[in-house]
């Protein structure tokens, strides 16, 4: 650009003078966006940029923060200053940036840094139950410290990867099992990422065995008598099941068909187990009495006589599993008999004899089923004595209850089973046992003999073995 000289009074140079003027155009920051996030301790790491190559900036760096440190003024292309936030919430830097090219200085615009503190990231790890019982499954939930809205999760056992990318994870542990879990945070800006959990270290309780062998008739009819539910072991636990309340099933309350009983024991470290049995429960037809009737369980047929208002079994029960005449009768699960001079023939001819705590199922109460069959009970004394009134009284009951006599009832003289050491009166004289008990070591009972026309009241100690009738409930 050429340039004339005149001088203050218009007049012209006499010699023209010229120079050259140079005219810069203008710049401006164009730097986008002007503003960034950063973590605490990141560098700004920002890169100034002008409308016309060639441009230089300076800034001035503000902030109204007393938590961070790290501005400072300066000049250059490029902003690189590694910016703290020693407080709990972001905080920023205003950087006044100021363009300049050829010494004409552009507008000064503001670039705004955000600086986040960093977020410490932790995990806890708590276990549904611990210690637990064996079998017993425990869910393991995680709770974290600065998580973020979308974490991932990894559990470990022992050390291994398991699980799915959930805060909770279920399994069945084993005794010792180390448990922990892995957390990757999505915050922007976390601290110890990822993080584990301190492990959990699974105690597990040993769970008691249970065996549960029932100690009672598994068949029996809706209308039969309430059922003393036994064979659990350990022993002390609870039965429970369709009908069953306080130890006992009752087929009237439970209705026909098949029932699960459960027995369910649980031992000092409170931890519990289960078993199971079945009892079928049938609707059985009644039939006048008179009329032969069949056992349910073993499907032997007794004759029935009925005798003023009662309805008794014409013949002895013979129900069981034979053992030696020498050996007791035992709380065992097994329903056990003798057969005179152990001879079995001779329980399907006369009768089976038997103790009267067997007999009882080893329980007190009278008026019992025992081991009469469903819908039939031991006779009581009072129902005896129903009996014995049909001919007056026991004084002139026996002749015609004998075999030998005109009633029905038709008592065999089938003998006795004396403490275990020797059998007695075999075609001379019977026992008939009652579920009334005397005393703790007798109940009573009941003979005939072939010269006496009297039923005899006999209180007898319980280990001797007599004959049983049923009498219907």
């Amino acid at each position: 650009m050429k340039v004339n000289y005149t001088d203050t009074n218009g007049c012209d140079a006499l010699s023209p003078a010229q120079f050259d003027l140079s005219v810069y155009p203008g710049t401006s920051v164009t730097t986008s966006p002007l503003n960034k996030s950063i973590c605490s301790g990141d560098s700004t790491r920002i890169i100034l940029a002008g409308s016309q190559p060639g441009t230089t900036f300076s800034w001035t760096a503000t902030s109204n923060s007393i938590f961070i440190t790290g501005y400072s003024n300066g000049s250059g292309l490029y902003i690189n200053q590694k910016l703290i936030n020693t407080g709990s919430n972001p905080d920023s830097v205003i950087y006044l940036v100021t363009p300049d090219y050829g010494g004409c200085l552009g507008l000064t615009v503001d670039y705004v840094v955000t600086v986040n503190p960093l977020l410490p990231v932790s995990i806890t790890v708590s276990p549904s139950e611990n210690p637990v019982c064996e079998g017993t499954s425990v869910t393991f939930t995680a709770s974290s410290t600065n998580g973020g809205t979308n974490p991932t999760y990894q559990w470990k056992v022992n050390g291994a990867n398991v699980g799915t990318n959930q805060p909770t994870y279920s399994y069945v542990p084993s005794n010792g099992d180390s448990v922990r879990c892995v957390l990757t945070s999505s915050e922007q800006c976390p601290s110890g990422n990822p993080a584990s959990s301190n492990p959990v270290i699974m105690g597990v309780k040993d769970a008691p065995v249970v065996i549960f062998t029932p100690c009672f008739d598994t068949i029996t009819t809706t209308t039969a008598k309430p059922i003393k539910l036994k064979g659990g072991i350990p022993l002390g636990g609870t039965y429970t099941g369709p009908g069953v309340s306080n130890g006992y099933f009752y087929p009237g309350i439970a209705g026909s068909g098949t029932k699960t009983i459960t027995y369910t024991y649980v031992n000092s470290a409170l931890c519990s187990a289960s078993a199971q049995s079945l009892i079928h429960s049938y609707t059985q037809t009644l039939l006048p009495c008179g009329e032969p009737m069949t056992d349910i369980r073993d499907g032997k047929t007794y004759p029935t006589v009925q005798i003023g208002t009662q309805c008794w079994m014409a013949a002895n029960l013979n129900f069981g599993t034979m053992i030696p005449g020498g050996m007791h009768q035992r709380d065992n699960c097994i329903s056990e008999k003798y057969c005179f001079n152990d001879d079995p023939a001779l329980c399907a001819l006369h009768s089976a004899l038997y103790q009267w705590v067997e007999l009882m199922r080893y329980e007190e109460s009278e008026g019992l089923q025992g081991l009469c069959p469903p819908g039939w009970h031991i006779p009581t004394e009072a129902e005896w004595n129903v009996l014995f009134s049909n001919w007056t009284n026991n004084a002139f009951a026996g002749a015609p209850l004998k075999y030998s006599g005109y009633s029905g009832f038709n008592a065999l003289l089938s003998g006795v089973n004396h403490l275990n050491r020797q059998w007695d009166f075999q075609d001379f004289a019977t026992f008939f046992w009652s579920s009334t008990a005397h005393g703790t070591n007798k109940a009573w009972a009941h003979g005939m003999n072939d010269c006496d026309a009297s039923v005899s009241a006999y209180s007898s100690y319980r280990n001797n073995a007599f004959s049983v009738r049923c009498v219907k409930d």
